[in-house]
């Protein structure tokens, strides 16, 4: 009898020794997951900062510089045609404390176009456009409009630049304060 008893303690030993063994290699291999998976999530992130920092189209608004409009009269203001170039200039307009922002270019066909630096769906994020070839691009939502349908599609509100009327007369593009004093609210 004590021979099986000593045979059973030394069974429980070897199992007890087992255990202990499988229970260290489980925490080893543990540590080894969590480590790979700290050093991969870094990596990750490492790539994607790089990607975002190295992208075109990852565009920071305030590298336009914002001109000022020139005051016509009481009620316009205005561009002189000269200032107005196949790149896109950004114009801000003071609203009682609010500034309406617009850009102005001039498109492939030779026209100028001009219209509000928000569109009806995406102004509350504030983003704007930037200028990409011969396209105004959403800086919010990637979307793309042809600067030569600027003025004459964008009528009706949407997701474009947002129509803003202008005159042009005596070499100046004229614009009613009233109109932009109307889309304050987009700024």
């Amino acid at each position: 009898m004590t021979r099986k008893r000593n045979l059973k303690r030394i069974e429980s030993r070897k199992a007890e020794k087992r255990k202990k063994m499988l229970l260290k290699r489980r925490i080893k291999n543990m540590k080894i997951m969590i480590a790979s998976s700290v050093v991969l999530i870094t990596i990750i992130c490492i790539v994607f900062t790089i990607s975002i920092l190295n992208n075109p189209d990852n565009y920071n608004k305030k590298n336009e510089p914002i001109q000022l409009s020139d005051i016509i009269s009481e009620t316009e203001v205005g561009i002189p045609i000269s200032e107005i170039g196949n790149k896109a200039s950004f114009y801000s307009y003071d609203a009682n404390g609010i500034d309406v922002k617009y850009f102005a270019v001039k498109g492939t066909d030779g026209e100028v176009h001009v219209a509000f630096d928000a569109c009806d769906v995406c102004y509350n994020m504030k983003m704007g456009y930037q200028h990409v070839g011969s396209n105004m691009k959403c800086i919010n939502c990637g979307n793309i409009y042809s600067v030569n349908s600027l003025g004459t599609e964008n009528t009706a509100g949407g997701c474009w630049p947002s129509f803003l009327p202008i005159k042009v007369d005596e070499g100046y593009v004229i614009i009613n304060k009233s109109d932009l004093e109307q889309k304050r609210w987009m700024f």
